[in-house]
């Protein structure tokens, strides 16, 4: 989840800019190192970000060196050309109580998640990773996409973001598999409430963020449905490549090889029948 407020648009500014240099990353390693020394925080790096995490030390460790790695590298290899063009801190906290506490003494931000964040004003990514690691690669899209799709509409940040909440590995590629946001879209579906796709595509960004129907579910399900069909990172290239539909229907629609009018139907189909929805 992004904070809507907060993201910017770094198109002028990441053609001149460069990632962070493992110069960068270590120092500012040393930095935080040196200023939460003594309140119970490990510091580690993995490019091209920067680490803080309130559990023992090893395990602060293995989420870097494991999810966090495993993460960026398919990511990139699936859709990312370019790394964020600014040095991000990802803090790291046990459970929902020192998230709190740590995103108001840290940042001045009160959640309105349970989860996690990414603030594109504080340049870092803070989350409780006690409920497991799938907010971590769903905050970890969202700066990757502002460097490499700075216009992207709300619905398809977030649903990418999304996607890999529960991920998983399919033939070298990263792979969203079905979630707990299904049993709401579900019931949506069932008692026609949610909106025909045209208008989940065409959201503003406070229209997302703030509509009566679970724009996330339906974002999330529209893309795993591309991605069950081999056609979402052909879906992404077109997407990116087109200066003239900010919303994406006309890159969904040449995927598809048919109008949203045919294809809504059966994709309400799907997604009622789809199963595996208790994670």
């Amino acid at each position: 989840m992004t904070r809507p407020l907060l993201i910017v648009c770094l198109a002028a500014a990441s053609a001149a800019a460069a990632e962070p240099s493992a110069a960068d990353l270590s120092g500012r390693r040393t930095e935080l190192e040196t200023r939460l020394r003594g309140q119970g925080f490990t510091v580690v790096v993995e490019p091209p970000f920067v680490i803080i995490g309130d559990e023992a030390p090893a395990t602060v460790r293995h989420h870097a060196a494991g999810i966090l790695h495993w993460s960026i590298q398919l990511l990139e290899a699936e859709y990312f050309k370019e790394r964020p063009q600014k040095l991000i801190e990802i803090w790291l906290f046990k459970n929902e109580r020192t998230y709190r506490s740590g995103a108001k003494k840290y940042f001045g931000d009160e959640p309105d998640t349970p989860y996690g964040y990414y603030s594109s004003e504080h340049e870092a990514m803070v989350m409780n990773i006690g409920p497991g690691a799938g907010t971590l690669v769903h905050e970890v899209v969202h700066p990757y996409i502002e460097a490499n799709f700075p216009s992207a509409p709300a619905w398809f940040n977030e649903g990418l973001a999304s996607l890999y909440e529960r991920p998983t590995e399919k033939k070298g590629h990263i792979w969203g598999l079905p979630n707990w946001r299904l049993p709401n879209l579900k019931r949506q579906i069932a008692e026609r409430t949610l909106p025909d796709m045209a208008t989940l595509l065409g959201t503003s960004r406070d229209a997302f963020y703030n509509a009566e129907f679970d724009a996330y579910a339906y974002a999330r399900y529209l893309l795993l449905y591309l991605q069950e069909q081999g056609k979402l990172t052909e879906f992404y290239r077109k997407f990116v490549a087109d200066q003239n539909d900010p919303t994406g229907r006309a890159a969904l629609e040449e995927v598809l090889g048919e109008k949203l009018e045919t294809f809504e139907p059966r994709w309400r189909k799907w997604a009622v029948a789809l199963k595996g929805d208790n994670h």
